[in-house]
């Protein structure tokens, strides 16, 4: 008998895809969705994994609806020790995503009764408020003194939305104005794309255009839109708690 006799999978036949380390983040792409499934697929949920995700969802599903907020957790360990793993396994198994043959991420894992159990609760929990979300991603040494806006970022592209503070707000408002999918409609007609226009938030000509079609009272002409968005839209260099909250 040899040593990869006793391990389930060949580990000669079967490669790491994600090279042995864990990547926190809200990365969608093809690549990352085939190393998310791949460590949902070997991730081994005993030991200090099955009571860490056990701890936090007791803990969270046990506050519910009994403090104005949650408790915080941290997950400590020397390098190398899982704590990303354990946090991106989290991530995925909270949200139970889809992938694109309907699997779900608590559909791949193989996970322990009573930790299936919690997460059945946290499903029912969420219908009460508003349903489930996660957002994933690093602060930083980039961050410097400006954590909260990092912060604000991960939050942002999590939901959707650009990652800079001043473009996240002016996507709000058009959503909040029912003006996002006139204004989309209105740049793809002309070649482009939200997305492609909004880091030139103040020159783009075609944003610019599609804005003041979807609310003409906005400016008195395009070559005045810009003005607006520089005053009503600024780059920041860091913002509130309130901000934040």
């Amino acid at each position: 008998m040899h040593n990869r006799d006793i391990y389930s999978k060949d580990p000669l036949a079967n490669r790491l895809i994600n090279n042995g380390v864990a990547e926190v983040s809200e990365d969608r792409s093809q690549a990352a969705l085939e190393i998310l499934r791949y460590e949902l697929d070997t991730f081994v949920c005993d030991g200090e994994y099955a009571k860490g995700l056990q701890k936090i969802l007791e803990i969270y599903l046990g506050n519910l609806g009994q403090a104005p907020e949650q408790p915080g957790v941290w997950i400590s360990g020397f390098y190398g020790s899982g704590k990303s793993h354990l946090a991106k396994m989290l991530r995925a198994l909270w949200v139970d995503g889809v992938f694109d043959d309907g699997a779900t991420a608590r559909s791949i894992a193989r996970l322990p009764t009573d930790i299936k159990d919690h997460l059945r609760e946290l499903n029912n929990q969420s219908k009460r408020y508003g349903g489930l979300h996660a957002a994933s991603g690093k602060l930083g040494s980039g961050a410097g003194n400006n954590v909260r806006l990092a912060l604000l970022g991960i939050v942002f592209k999590s939901a959707g939305l650009p990652e800079k503070y001043n473009q996240a707000r002016l996507v709000l408002w058009l959503k909040r104005e029912g003006m996002l999918e006139a204004v989309e409609a209105t740049l793809a007609k002309n070649g482009t794309s939200l997305e492609r226009e909004l880091p030139e938030l103040f020159v783009s000509d075609d944003l610019h255009a599609a804005l003041l079609a979807a609310k003409p009272e906005l400016a008195p002409d395009v070559l005045h839109v810009g003005d607006r968005l520089i005053a009503q839209y600024p780059e920041v260099q860091d913002v509130s708690n309130p901000d934040v909250s």
